[in-house]
């Protein structure tokens, strides 16, 4: 139930901040200036909240396999990316954690990259269904 109510929050913010934007996909800057936040316009995976931390052992590896073809990818490239120290999954929203010496600068554009490549593929994957 209050898991349920989370996630219409978080399609509800996901959509108004899309609404005053072209781009699908908001970034959300925490207090804490380590965390961002990648609100997606609807699911790339299973309803699903996990941890992930590179390098991914075996037992991550499984874990990463049950988001599926493109969640896979998405987790896989993005904890690729130079300072990405923890990945987190939710339905709508992916947090990335980076290192202290890393710049979101150089994160964020590779981010979005990889997340607009799972949206699209994702349409692809609905439209052939």
């Amino acid at each position: 139930m209050l898991y349920d109510c989370q996630q219409k929050i978080n399609d509800l913010f996901v959509r108004a901040l899309v609404m005053v934007s072209d781009d699908p996909i908001a970034v959300y800057e925490h207090p804490n200036p380590h965390i961002k936040s990648f609100f997606i316009p609807g699911p790339i995976w299973p309803p699903r909240v996990e941890i992930f931390r590179p390098p991914l052992d075996q037992t991550s590896q499984d874990r990463v396999k049950r988001l599926g073809n493109i969640g896979t990818s998405v987790v896989r490239d993005l904890l690729a990316i130079p300072g990405v120290i923890e990945l987190r999954t939710r339905p709508s929203e992916i947090l990335l954690k980076k290192s202290r010496t890393a710049s979101w600068e150089d994160i964020v554009p590779r981010a979005l990259k990889i997340l607009r490549r799972a949206l699209r593929k994702q349409q692809i994957h609905l439209v052939k269904s």
